[in-house]
């Protein structure tokens, strides 16, 4: 029998792929995690890339209030989508989550990572994922934050 560590954060990591392809369908083209070569010896892992790479997508699996690091998670994901987006000529960036919660922190007036996510054109998106993998997520954040 195998033991989950607390921090184990799994459940977060199957939800990804469902908010991907929630925006897959909703942008209307295949999206897929993809691990990209940016030259001098540089990777970056995208949650969702279209094939030419014009989209580029971040995924935010949590649900409900966040902790600080998962605060920070948001902006550096947001820092990465802009980074490589320029990189690659990508003319849309999205940063797709699957709560109301994160969307809000995203979306908060007056707040700097809300103009520097507008300024950049990085579209903030809510998608809804199945209730199933919501409450895999829910019950996991329950165990690691206990």
């Amino acid at each position: 029998m195998s033991v989950t560590h607390p921090s184990d954060s799994s459940a977060q990591r199957a939800a990804e792929p469902l908010i991907v392809a929630a925006v897959a369908e909703y942008v209307g083209l295949e999206l897929m995690a993809e691990t990209i070569d940016l030259g001098d010896g540089v990777q970056v892992q995208i949650d969702g890339a279209s094939s030419d790479r014009s989209v580029l997508v971040e995924a935010y699996a949590h649900v409900g209030p966040r902790l600080s690091g998962q605060s920070r998670k948001l902006t550096t994901d947001a820092f990465k989508l802009v980074w490589a987006g320029r990189r690659l000529g990508a003319s849309r960036l999205v940063i797709a989550v699957a709560d109301v919660d994160a969307e809000a922190y995203l979306l908060r007036p007056r707040a700097w990572l809300t103009a520097a996510l507008r300024d950049s054109s990085v579209e903030v998106l809510r998608v809804s994922i199945d209730a199933a993998a919501t409450a895999r997520v829910v019950e996991a954040q329950r165990v690691q934050f206990r």
